[in-house]
């Protein structure tokens, strides 16, 4: 066998963008394609194409490995004998309707061939029967080849040494052409014939070719071979917490007053300029990348700026002139346009004019050979806990395509396409990115049971060159945490010594948060111990076997426990804390705890107040709380203290009034706080007499009016429903429960007064269990919730 002598590539860096949709003269001055010669390898996933995923079983992937050789290479631009070389991936198999391609970086086909062999350029041989040969080979514009396993020789093999029917291509001769040299892309379809689980692992893809017409020693190009995850989909998580993307401030890049931001990135691009003063003369060109906080090179505001190929028409205007193309990249291409930090649609921020404060965005131009884009390892995770990792992306240029003759056509060209990498193993594709504005990608991982670190990386699936133009920000890792609501989520006041329910519900898009414990705290939270075994004989800790609700979409459980009072006046609270694995939940950085505890008020009930409170309500007046009770049968120790509360929970007292009815009288006692209400107020009486203690009903009131609305909701339910919820004035509330088919199976009519209400719907002990839905009608009004029916 001839001598065959490698070739050390060094990676290209992703974080170049190229736009190839140049009008000649910009693009002469600012050619992207300057190396002799580029060469990388990537893959697409078909069935994914627009949408973006995961590879699953059943998914067409297409193999691809791309090069640029330009017409300075060897002097004349020629390669010779060029070859391409490549076996199927592991747990996939080729599809025997599918041609062996060339194609252009957009993806479109240029030529095709079959897989059969001697009837064209391309040939596929499933079982080679030579040590060392491939199963599918391209003559890159050259005649057939067929291959003869049976040769002893060897001489007709699929090996690297046979050259027959190869060709030669010369940069800016052969197409597609682009900057002065030819992009040749080489493709390959395969459907996944693996299991969830299983890693696809890339053949050993390879171009060979000759340096001269006389040589007998190929130079060698050799693919990456890539790993991908066959794995289900997650959905990204509604809502996150606990951001662990430490870099570049949280993901998001920062802010600032310059157009570019001065800093060099965290983690700076390998053999890649860093622009930090980009303006109308400075362009983001190949090789370079940039931290701005408007795609604009001169911070324009107006994103309707003339853009190419209408820069001219119908007239020229001066440069000067907000609608003039010099206010985009390139002379007229890109989007003018912000950041997309605190924004929540497509568009994004709108761009800052010069010298405002904003926040930057990575804006990348890439380059022709497909590679990493961005890398970082992250520590401090937490080991068994699920992770999202998302990032969104925009394309900035609509214009940028190009065709085989490098001639722009003013479309969008080639879309950024990029894969998710977690600790060197692709887990998702973003899908190709079209100009649509900010578009959320990403995943959910699972770290492993003892992984604390991971490293996270983007790799670009689409080479530069006729588009491929894009900015990414808010870079996030964050945890999917669980939802642990109290249900009833409302204090309880108990007799002495009586038993008292604890329940939680604990409700996950994941299903491995099976770990929990019960705790309480008789010093208002100051400090938690465990809460022993309940009046029933369960323990205060255990483990759960997830319960799966298809109508929520969530996994769903319910922990209830149930603890007798001390024989004293008491308060307590408890909580419950939740993780994914024992040593997780004695971590205060992997578990999580509920934020609503659960508060017990042990009262005396043997001995009973004398003073009966008949109504208890307020009013706003100027801005104040003027408030007024009645009362019977009085003491003559009675007293009333005023509490105020921001929450309903914690309250205050404001002012003091001594009873004035007398032994077993009645009376009507006016207060008016003198603290302007600032919102949403609550208001209690403590009524005293005897050493005894009771507390009325709350009354809420606020200088804005108050909406129609429920504040709580006793959710699930075993046999009646409670809930509280606000009225602006007094009327009646109409309660239905309708069940999933749409029948209204309880109805109630409850009168409501202006402010808090509490209100119970009962006799439901004997439904179904099942997901229901509670309508709430006042006037013209309805609120409907979700509630879920349990069996006790």
């Amino acid at each position: 066998m001839k001598a065959i002598l490698p070739v050390r590539w060094v990676p290209f860096q992703i974080f170049i963008i190229t736009c190839g949709t140049l009008f000649l003269a910009r693009q002469q001055a600012y050619s992207q394609a300057t190396a002799p010669i580029k060469f990388g390898n990537s893959y697409v996933n078909l069935t994914k194409k627009t949408v973006g995923g995961t590879v699953q079983p059943g998914d067409t992937l297409e193999i691809r490995t791309n090069f640029y050789v330009r017409n300075t290479y060897n002097g004349t631009g020629s390669m010779y004998k060029v070859r391409y070389y490549d076996n199927l991936p592991t747990h996939t198999d080729t599809i025997s309707t599918e041609y062996l391609r060339l194609i252009t970086n957009e993806g479109l086909t240029s030529r095709q061939y079959t897989q059969k062999g001697g009837d064209d350029a391309g040939t596929f041989l499933k079982n080679p029967s030579l040590p060392g040969d491939y199963q599918i080979r391209i003559n890159m514009g050259g005649a057939p080849f067929t291959a003869d396993p049976t040769n002893p020789t060897g001489t007709d093999s699929m090996g690297l040494s046979n050259i027959t029917g190869a060709a030669n291509l010369r940069g800016n001769v052969n197409k597609p052409k682009f900057s002065s040299g030819s992009i040749i892309t080489t493709a390959f379809r395969v459907r996944v014939t693996g299991s969830y689980g299983d890693t696809i692992v890339l053949g050993a893809g390879v171009i060979a070719y000759r340096t001269t017409p006389a040589s007998s020693t190929d130079t060698l190009l050799r693919a990456t071979q890539y790993k991908i995850l066959i794995s289900k989909p997650i959905s990204l998580c509604s809502s996150t917490i606990g951001t662990n993307f430490a870099a570049e401030n949280g993901g998001t890049f920062g802010h600032g007053t310059t157009l570019n931001r001065s800093a060099a990135p965290t983690f700076p691009i390998p053999n890649y300029t860093y622009l930090n003063n980009s303006g109308t003369a400075t362009t983001i060109n190949d090789g370079f990348y940039a931290i701005v906080n408007n795609v604009s090179p001169t911070s324009s505001t107006f994103a309707g700026a003339r853009r190419q190929p209408n820069c001219n028409t119908p007239s020229s205007i001066p440069t000067t002139d907000p609608n003039s193309c010099n206010n985009r990249e390139f002379g007229g291409f890109w989007f003018i346009n912000g950041d997309h930090t605190g924004s929540v649609t497509a568009a994004g921020n709108a761009p800052p004019a010069a010298g405002a404060d904003a926040g930057y965005m990575l804006l990348v131009n890439a380059d022709l050979a497909t590679s990493e884009a961005y890398r970082q390892t992250i520590g401090g995770l937490c080991p068994n806990t699920y992770y999202q990792f998302s990032a969104n992306i925009m394309n900035v240029c609509p214009t940028c395509g190009i065709d085989s003759n490098s001639t722009s056509t003013y479309k969008p060209g080639v879309l950024p396409n990029l894969t998710f990498v977690v600790d060197g193993l692709d887990r998702y594709s973003s899908g190709q990115l079209d100009t649509v504005g900010w578009q959320k990608r990403g995943f959910v991982l699972l770290t492993g049971p003892s992984q604390y670190s991971i490293t996270i990386s983007l790799r670009n699936n689409a080479p530069g060159g006729g588009g491929n133009d894009w900015a990414m920000d808010d870079i996030t890792l964050a945890t999917c945490p669980p939802d642990l609501l109290l249900t009833p989520n409302k204090p309880d006041t108990l007799c002495q010594g009586a038993d008292d329910t604890v329940r939680f519900k604990i409700a996950s898009y994941v299903d491995n948060y099976t770990q929990w414990k019960l705790e309480q705290s008789t010093d208002g939270g100051t400090t938690w111990a465990s809460v022993g075994v309940d009046t029933a004989g369960q323990p205060p800790s255990g483990t759960i076997v997830p319960n799966f609700d298809p109508l929520s979409g969530q996994y769903v459980n319910i922990i209830s426990r149930y603890f007798r009072l001390y024989p004293i006046n008491s308060f307590t609270k408890y909580r419950i804390t939740v993780a994914s694995t024992p040593a997780n939940l004695s971590s205060s950085t992997c578990s999580f705890v509920t934020n609503s505890p659960k508060i017990v008020f042990g009262v005396d009930c043997n001995i009973l107040l004398p003073t009966t409170l008949v109504s208890f309500r307020g009013q706003v007046r100027e801005g104040l709380a003027s408030l007024q009770w009645n009362t019977l049968s009085e003491t003559a120790d009675a007293s009333y203290i005023i509490e105020r509360s921001e929450d309903g929970q914690h309250f205050t007292p404001v002012g003091f009034i001594k009873g004035i009815a007398g032994s077993g009288g009645e009376a009507t006692y006016p207060y008016t706080d003198p603290t302007p209400l600032t919102g949403p107020t609550y208001y209690r009486i403590n009524i005293t007499g005897h050493g005894q203690h009771r507390y009325s009903n709350q009354v809420l009131l606020s200088n804005t009016a108050l909406g129609f609305g429920v504040k709580l909701l006793d959710n699930p339910f075993l046999d009646h429903v409670t809930l509280e919820l606000t009225a602006p004035g007094e009327g009646a509330a109409r309660l239905s429960l309708v069940d999933m088919y749409g029948r209204s199976v309880r109805q109630q009519t409850q009168p409501l007064g202006q402010g808090l209400n509490s209100l119970t719907l009962y006799g439901l002990g004997g439904l179904p269990n099942g997901t229901y839905v509670l309508q709430v009608r006042y006037a013209d009004q309805v609120v409907s919730r979700k509630i879920v029916k349990l069996m006790k």
